[in-house]
């Protein structure tokens, strides 16, 4: 009879809560874990080259599959690597299951100096995850990992760790019970709204004539993109969409207004209107302006944690619970009064002229990159995902104006870090099976941004995932060079952001990648077109100084503290 040990204690748990892949690197700290998935063969492993893309890749398989997504790491310098991905994982709400080696059991907490010892790291893990976890004996294993994945999908969802000690790897696991296990897997169910909000909640939507619907990501976390259309079809409203919320409605529907609060139209209409249904969003500070944007008088929110609403802007009621199910409850009350909710004559055409002027007047602002905008457009499909990494084509007119009409399509880092953009493609790559295999994935990087992950390019080409990697090469960090310009003096104020212009298509090539340079709309065109074909890796390097300026630096929304002398 061959021998159960903790790692296989570990495959036990994840085969039976279903995933099907992760990502991470071997080390002495996990070797148990990786044997048991090499043996047991039901796991896709893979090997990135950075354990922050291996907690990236883990976020961004979550957000588009919206299922757990997994990392395993080394203890110690492994897990400190992963921080980085793990911050984006618990600002976005991702569901990941964080696995780390630990150091034997007999040496833990001694500080002895132990290989890949480091001071207290569950504190270090505990900054970030929802929770750390740490088995004790090897019969634990099972029921740690269990629990730690409960607490990753209950919401609100986030990334829990959990540290396996080596000596307990290696050791003999008692094979658990399956349907205990099973029972420990189960997520919490969160509490619904209390009868007597909901009834409060309806005559304020009753009461509404110029209604707006703002919608986040807690609205696709929950699956409420058919419960958020019906109440922006029941009420008349206009669609507002924070960039996590996109795709929750067609952006080429008349009502959907999308990821445009910047706009002065949009900010206008907010002011107009009497009612905004805030649903899964916290209002990020970047969408505005740190909250200076003012609000409709009356707000309604919905938002699964009781105590986020209030924080950024008070809501008038406010409804606690998961973001599907308490909107099926409000569209099923308000049915069961009856009475007909209308918008005021011609607030549907205001929402429609209004997100058409927003879109215009950005298109202006783009420049000559209106022709890369067109030409992305054009060849991607409903169903292609696009990842922003932080890089100005990303903001300006990626998360904004390049059209999403499916949820979980549009993927963006939430902690506005630059160079996380490849390990999230290639964790959204991973997120198809053999029965339904993944449709290309487009990345949008920025030449600074992207060499913080380059490496990730051999993953890529190793697991031959079909990524388009898209390279917008500026020779520097173009959002801080831009603001230096403006804040110390265009030119003389410049430092640190001068990064030159590597050749990507070499880098590209050197690592398994094929790739192309282009310097005109029509050639990135062609270029974005082929990639996506081959349904392969490949890289495009745009050369924007070629192609031409925008039509106004963009410098982002970052501005010094009031009071200093740069703060105009």
């Amino acid at each position: 009879m061959e021998s159960h040990t903790g790692g296989d204690a570990v495959s036990d748990v994840l085969e039976l809560a279903g995933v099907e892949v992760a990502f991470g690197i071997p080390s002495v700290h996990n070797l148990p874990i990786y044997d048991s998935i090499r043996r047991r063969g039901r796991l896709r492993m893979i090997t990135v080259r950075h354990e922050q893309a291996a907690a990236g890749a883990a976020d961004a398989y979550a957000r588009v599959t919206g299922r757990l997504g997994v990392c395993i790491t080394s203890t110690g310098p492994g897990a400190a690597n992963a921080m980085g991905g793990l911050l984006e994982a618990f600002v976005s709400g991702s569901p990941v299951l964080h696995l780390t080696g630990q150091i034997e059991t007999k040496y833990l907490d001694a500080g002895r100096g132990f290989i890949h010892e480091v001071p207290d790291q569950p504190a270090m893990l505990a900054s970030l995850c929802k929770g750390v976890r740490r088995a004790e004996a090897a019969d634990d294993i099972s029921d740690e990992v269990a629990l730690a994945i409960a607490v990753a999908l209950s919401a609100p969802r986030g990334p829990v760790s959990v540290e396996l000690p080596i000596d307990l790897q290696y050791a003999e696991a008692t094979p658990a019970d399956r349907g205990r296990l099973g029972r420990l897997l189960a997520p919490i169910e969160p509490v619904g709204p209390e009868p007597a909000r909901m009834e409060a909640a309806v005559d304020l939507v009753l009461s509404s004539h110029r209604p707006l619907v703002w919608a986040g990501g807690g609205a696709v976390a929950a699956g409420a993109e058919a419960e958020v259309t019906s109440l922006v079809r029941r009420l008349g409203a206009g669609l507002i969409t924070s960039p996590n919320g996109r795709g929750v409605m067609g952006e080429d529907d008349p009502a959907c207004i999308g990821n445009l609060p910047w706009d002065p139209d949009v900010r206008e209409l907010c002011r107009r209107s009497d009612l905004l249904v805030a649903v899964g969003t916290r209002y990020q500070g970047t969408n505005t302006e740190n909250w200076n944007m003012q609000l409709p008088a009356a707000i309604l929110q919905i938002d699964v944690v009781p105590e986020r609403p209030g924080r950024n802007y008070e809501p008038t009621i406010a409804l606690a619970g998961d973001a599907k199910a308490t909107l099926r409850a409000l569209l099923a009350a308000l049915a069961e009064d009856g009475t007909v909710a209308r918008s005021e004559e011609g607030w549907a055409e205001e929402v429609a002229e209004t997100a058409a002027a927003a879109r215009s007047r950005l298109r202006h602002v783009v420049g000559p990159q209106e022709g890369l905008l067109d030409e992305l457009s054009s060849a991607i499909s409903p169903e292609t995902v696009v990842v922003k990494d932080s890089t100005i084509p990303a903001y300006t007119w990626g998360n904004r104006l390049l059209p999403v009409s499916r949820s979980r399509r549009a993927i963006m880092p939430n902690g506005f870090a630059i160079g996380l953009g490849l390990a999230h493609a290639l964790g959204a790559a991973a997120g198809g099976s053999s029965s339904h295999p993944a449709e290309p994935v487009v990345l949008m990087a920025g030449d600074g941004g992207f060499m913080l992950s380059a490496p990730e390019l051999a993953t890529l080409a190793v697991e031959q995932l079909p990524v388009v990697v898209l390279v917008f090469c500026d020779g520097g960090y173009g959002i801080l060079r831009n603001i230096q310009d403006k804040q110390y003096g265009e030119g003389e104020g410049r430092i640190g952001v001068e990064l030159g212009s590597p050749d990507f298509v070499a880098l590209a090539g050197a690592l398994g990648v094929a790739g192309t340079r282009v310097a005109t709309t029509a050639e990135f065109g062609k270029a974005v077109r082929h990639g996506l074909a081959s349904a392969k890796p490949y890289l495009v390097e745009v050369d924007l100084e070629a192609i031409g300026p925008m039509s106004r630096p963009y410098t982002g929304t970052s501005r010094p503290p009031a009071g200093t002398t740069k703060a105009d």
